[in-house]
């Protein structure tokens, strides 16, 4: 028993190397190698690495710096013999073979172009020739040598960094600031000698000596030897598997660095704590702003590297780094050091299908998808980022971080590697499905894996669709894919300009662009202005509203002129039969929103719903208290890996006499039969009346019945009725409820409006949810509502615009100037009418 304990710890012993000081045997550059045929190795060789190196991990003694030859050269005929004395697994060789100029010979295949023999101390003999293409690479095959690796190992990189400094030796274009290279997470330095084993056949006898013949014209250069023992080849990886460290009793441990050397630590990741019972009970499962808290986290490290890797450790409270092995870790689960363990978590791998069922349904469904081990370490889905590059611009694949836990957007049925053992997993698919969390078990031989998600409301069927009017980056099937697994029926793609950066503009066919599975997405254009406004064109016919931007160059690029307002660009995209949205309202330049409020052009603005009115909402209540009429609309303005397409979403109720498709959910939109929301679902009737939709008083005014009703699936904290921008009647839940509902009689003298919102339960994770009703119209006899201080607000943005216009836009031409110009003093009469209708003393400029 003892026997056997100690045989397997010797099976996991440390890698052991001798380096060799071959100086004395160097003999390039040097006398007798001069003329133009040699300039080229003289300069290869001068840049091999100096002194005390590492190669993937294994030392070497080269050169020093200064000195004068670097290596030793062998052509045909010569031979060098440098002593080794020591018993070895295999000898890794520092080499490069260089086809001179004028060499005539061509080298095919695993052709000989030198040999290396070991000479055992008991006189035996072990030949082992250079391979042309296999051990040394050759002009005539060009690519990699299969046997040899290039001096520099490949290291991870952090895709996220946001910038990487290039270092010397550093092939042009893979690394230095090219983001896009990054995204590899590799950093190949290659480089020069290659690294090339020699196994030795008798690891038992001593080696007393390595020969190195030239069997060609063309030489061999040798820069470095190291004799190496161990269990396994040296370059032969390991997968990479995620590790943890702690202490024997499970009690955790803060490691302060972790490394390497015959591999690498390809990532760090922070865990949010174990998985278990709390985990599948907590109350953030499914919230996408609301971080899920760390409860007693910890490092889990991705390693890959050899059998014989050892991973040192340093750890709080020791005074030296703990070295671990690799290996062991790897088949046996866990390597020991002083009371701490180096734990591989998972068990093995096995490829299997993985199915999401829609129980309502029976039939597979997409579905946003997190899977994790019991450590709380992320397991991506093949195809999917472990590590999401949540950065603006740099990752608009299918994943998403949102709530500090990783997603994949996959479909009903997929293929993936999962380890075997207990996994936990989280589904979501939109506002009307349970956000699901479940454990699951993984059996050694299972090939299939069945998940399940709960639909507990169906607005669908009552004739509401829902969409994220704003969504930008992604391409069109991958905004498909995502909106299917969020529960978005329109998913409006925006193309548009930033800078000198057009994004989406190959997208543009004018016309829809995905229509599958109960989900459509079209690709219009967010048009901008850094000072006059955003607004959205939506399902533009034919040919796009060209410009999209203009202005300063925080939109458009360096010299760009001004050539159109929002107004102008608004009317062309109704001429094309599309919706016109003013995006993420009232910001990023407002100044232009009064002029489309008088043309009346806007169909709707997109506002972030919020558990307390803000000033968003309380600018859009001032235009509804003039009698502007304008709908809202929810739109994530996803532009990138950090956003959920959809976790701001529209509702649009469509007739329920015609079929769901893109120009009819246009039409609920430009009706205003609409809510926006995070979360909660939101319905309100007046007298019977639809949101949108317009009751009409004799102008002595009537008393109207108010209904409104909210519910989550996550807790509701209160809601609220709200009558010309006041809230009129409410009802709260402190405790938190499912549903919730108000009710009030409301007295309308004059004309106005009603609307509903509602929010989430304050001090809670789900907090922020809320959602916002477009309003039901009250007419009473033909007055239009006033609100004179709004109006003036109004006035002075519009006369903003003139005096910017007039002054520091960047001019197309006079005349086109002119024409943007006429745009705001049409605004400008209008408002300058209305206040002095009601007496108000105002004039234009």
């Amino acid at each position: 028993m003892v026997r056997r304990k100690r045989a397997r710890a010797a099976a996991f012993a440390k890698a052991r190397c001798k380096t060799l000081d071959i100086a004395r045997f160097l003999n390039f550059p040097g006398s007798g190698f001069r003329g133009e045929t040699w300039r080229k190795l003289v300069e290869r060789a001068r840049a091999f690495p100096a002194g005390a190196q590492r190669a993937w991990g294994i030392p070497f003694k080269m050169a020093p710096e200064r000195a004068g030859a670097r290596a030793l050269l062998l052509r045909n005929g010569d031979e060098a013999g440098l002593p080794i004395g020591a018993r070895a697994d295999c000898l890794c060789v520092l080499h490069l073979f260089h086809k001179l100029p004028d060499d005539p010979a061509t080298y095919t295949e695993a052709a000989p172009v030198g040999e290396y023999e070991l000479r055992y101390s008991d006189g035996a003999l072990h030949r082992r020739p250079i391979r042309a293409r296999l051990d040394a690479q050759i002009p005539e095959s060009p690519g990699p040598a299969q046997m040899a690796v290039p001096f520099g190992m490949y290291l991870p990189l952090d895709p996220t960094a946001p910038f990487v400094t290039a270092t010397p030796g550093m092939p042009l274009g893979s690394q230095g600031s090219h983001w896009g290279r990054r995204q590899h997470g590799i950093f190949i330095p290659g480089g020069e000698p290659l690294l090339c084993v020699i196994r030795n056949p008798h690891p038992g006898k001593t080696i007393r000596e390595l020969v190195i013949r030239g069997l060609v014209n063309s030489p061999i250069l040798v820069a470095g030897v190291t004799a190496y023992r161990g269990t396994d080849h040296p370059f032969r990886h390991l997968a990479r598997r995620m590790y943890r460290v702690r202490k024997s009793d499970h009690a955790p441990v803060k490691v302060g660095s972790l490394e390497v050397d015959l591999g690498a630590v390809a990532r760090v990741d922070r865990t949010l704590g174990a998985r278990g019972k709390p985990w599948l009970r907590s109350p953030y499962a499914g919230l996408t702003t609301a971080v899920e808290p760390e409860k007693k986290g910890e490092d889990i490290f991705s390693i890959y590297g050899a059998r014989d890797a050892t991973v040192s450790a340093r750890i709080a409270g020791c005074a030296r780094p703990l070295d671990f092995s690799l290996g062991q870790a790897y088949e046996t689960g866990a390597s020991a050091r002083g009371g701490i363990v180096l734990e591989r978590l998972g068990g093995a791998k096995q490829w299997m299908q993985v199915e999401i069922v829609d129980g309502s349904t029976g039939r597979p469904t997409p579905a946003r998808l997190h899977i994790s081990g019991p450590a709380g370490e992320y397991i991506a889905p093949y195809g999917h980022h472990e590590q999401i590059n949540a950065n603006w611009f740099e990752d608009y694949g299918a994943d998403v971080k949102v709530g500090g836990r990783s997603y994949a957007y996959v479909p009903g049925v997929f293929v993936t590697d999962l380890p075997v053992g207990d996994l936990y997993v989280e589904l979501f698919k939109g506002f009307e499905y349970e956000p699901t969390r479940c454990k699951v078990t993984v059996r050694p031989g299972q090939k299939k894996l069945t998940l399940r998600v709960q639909r507990w409301k169906d607005l669908r069927s009552k004739g509401w669709v829902t969409a994220d009017t704003h969504v930008h980056f992604v391409s069109p099937h991958t905004a498909w894919l995502e909106a299917q697994c969020e529960g978005v029926n329109v998913v409006n793609l925006l193309a548009s300009q930033w800078g000198r950066l057009f994004t989406n503009v190959g997208d543009i066919t004018g016309r829809l662009g995905i229509v599958e599975g109960d989900t459509v997405v079209w690709v219009g254009t967010e048009n901008r202005n850094h000072m006059l406004g955003h607004i959205s064109m939506l399902g533009t016919k034919g040919l796009p509203v060209f410009p999209m931007c203009g202005g300063g160059v925080a939109e458009s690029w360096m010299g760009d002129p001004d050539f159109r307002t929002l107004t102008e660009w608004a009317r062309e995209c109704k001429r094309k039969d599309g919706v016109v949205i003013r995006p993420h309202f009232p910001y990023c330049g407002f100044t232009e929103d009064p002029a489309l409020a008088v043309a009346g052009v806007v169909d709707a603005l997109e506002i972030a719903p919020e558990p307390k009115a803000g000033f968003a909402v309380e600018e859009w209540y001032r235009y509804l208290n003039n009698g502007y009429r304008v709908a809202v609309v929810g739109g994530t303005d996803k532009m990138g890996a950090y956003c959920a397409l959809g976790w701001k979403r529209t509702y649009a109720q469509l007739d329920p006499r015609h079929p769901f498709t893109y120009e009819n959910w246009a039409r609920a939109v430009r009706a205003g039969r609409t809510f926006t929301t995070n979360g909660p679902l939101l319905g309100l009737t007046v007298e019977g009346n639809r949101i949108g939709e317009t009751i009409h008083l004799s102008a002595g005014g009537a008393r109207l019945q108010a209904d409104a009703v909210a519910e989550s699936a996550w807790p509701l904290g209160r809601i609220e009725i709200v009558q010309n921008g006041r809230v009129v009647a409410s009802e709260s839940s402190r405790a938190g409820a499912r549903k919730i509902a108000v009710s009030a009689k409301l007295f309308f003298s004059s004309s106005g409006w009603i609307a509903a919102r509602c929010g989430g339960v304050e001090r809670t994770p789900a907090e922020y949810t809320a959602a916002h009703t477009s309003p039901v119209y009250v007419a009473c006899g033909r007055k239009k509502p006033f609100d004179g201080p709004a109006l003036q607000h109004m006035l002075q943005l519009t006369r903003g615009g003139i005096e910017y216009l007039e002054t520091l836009s960047t001019r197309f031409s006079d005349r086109d100037q002119e024409r943007m110009i006429r745009v705001y003093r049409e605004a400008e009469r209008h408002l300058v009418g209305r206040l002095q209708e009601r007496g108000h003393g105002v004039a234009i400029l």
